[in-house]
């Protein structure tokens, strides 16, 4: 499916059409930047408990396939971090949506393949931790440090699913997973999923 022709299908779902109409149309103007807020309207709806919108608005998005452009495949790779984490009990689809997320790793010149299979392998052992940490300490507002939790949060669904590959150890990134969840779904609850992006910057 073409970004453009999600965007047709999401338009028109009554439910969904309800939020967009509140996303500013800046967040909007692009199919990248379009892409973006659908993703990052799934995490938000997710952690305010309404989990089945978010599968819906995620099965959308991961139809968009990867053609060559990095811009728009992060929030489907992003998209499809989430749907996997969400159903991580079934154990044919966990497969699939493995092998959608390294499909872009196959694909270029030998060389350019084993650049980014081995940059796969250092996020995979955490190695932007540290600095996506001080990323949110130093956040210049409340606002900000979720946004940059959000980010954190998918990194962590990300290495949870390829575990097997990582250094890391299972327990510490669940624990992580668990704490980062718990404070995004307490900053919803009290200042609403309107407060953050796609809704707000």
């Amino acid at each position: 499916m073409k970004v453009k022709e999600l965007i047709e299908e999401v338009e028109n779902d009554l439910e969904l059409v309800s939020y967009l109409n509140r996303v500013p149309k800046k967040n909007k103007k692009t199919q990248a930047s379009y892409l973006e807020s659908l993703n990052h309207l799934a995490y938000l709806l997710y952690l305010d408990g309404q989990e089945e919108m978010a599968k819906k608005l995620l099965e959308g998005v991961i139809q968009v396939p990867f053609e060559g452009n990095y811009n728009t495949w992060t929030f489907v790779d992003s998209s499809l971090v989430l749907l996997a984490y969400l159903e991580r009990e079934a154990e044919n689809k966990l497969s699939a949506y493995k092998k959608l997320l390294l499909s872009p790793l196959e694909q270029g010149e030998e060389s350019t393949q084993k650049i980014r299979r081995r940059v796969h392998q250092r996020f995979l052992n955490g190695d932007s931790f540290e600095q996506k940490l001080a990323k949110i300490e130093q956040a210049s507002s409340l606002e900000s440090e979720m946004e940059r939790r959000l980010l954190y949060l998918t990194d962590l669904l990300k290495i949870q699913l390829f575990i097997d590959e990582s250094t890391c150890k299972e327990t510490d990134i669940q624990a992580k997973i668990e704490e980062n969840k718990e404070i995004l779904k307490k900053y919803i609850k009290e200042h609403e999923i309107y407060s953050l992006f796609p809704f707000k910057g």
